[in-house]
Order: C-alpha cells, then structure tokens, then sequence
C-alpha cells in the first residue's frame, strides 16, 4: 500500500479515535475501518499498520496510545496484536479518556 495512503487512513483513524476519547467510547475494528473507507483483505491487511502508525505518533507525542480504544467486536478486547511494553490495555484506556476528556 502506498505510504500516502496509509499517513492518511492514520490520520483519519486519529481523528475517528480523538472522538472516541472524548465520548469515552470504544470502537470495533470494522467500525474503525468503515469510517476509513475499508472493508475485506485491504481492512484485514492494512488495519493493524495503520494503528500501528498511530500509535508510534501518539507515543512521539507523549500521549497514552489511542489504539487502545479500538477492540474486537466479539470479545470486547484489542486483538492480540496489540501490545504496548508494560502498560496494560485496561490502564491505557483510561489514560487515553483522560487525556481527551471536554474540558
């Protein structure tokens, strides 16, 4: 997938998750990809990259990882590629409400 394609759909996803946060709500991965324009293999490929890319950019930034708000619909948890070193998921939600929570 060209790289401008992807620094878009990461853009995009940032902001979709940015809302998220300050509703304090989480979103499923197709939720996620429907509102990027993604749907089959490119959402199955090219899902995990993406949020990959925002959560480097959202560590680049000192903020908790907004990934973390993004979960499978069947389980109610992030999938198993999420990892993020020591932090749990749990405690990185919370962090990530915080962090964009209305003033």
């Amino acid at each position: 997938m060209p790289s401008e394609k992807r620094d878009l759909w990461a853009a995009q996803a940032r902001a979709a998750l940015i809302i998220a946060a300050t509703r304090r709500t989480l979103l499923t991965y197709g939720e996620l990809g429907m509102a990027l324009g993604m749907e089959g293999v490119i959402l199955r490929n090219q899902l995990r990259h993406v949020l990959d890319d925002v959560s480097e950019g959202c560590h680049a930034a000192g903020e908790a990882s907004l990934a973390a708000l993004v979960v499978n619909k069947e389980t109610g948890e992030p999938g198993s590629g999420w990892t993020d070193g020591d932090r749990r998921w749990q405690q990185e939600v919370r962090k990530v409400f915080e962090r964009w929570a209305p003033k």
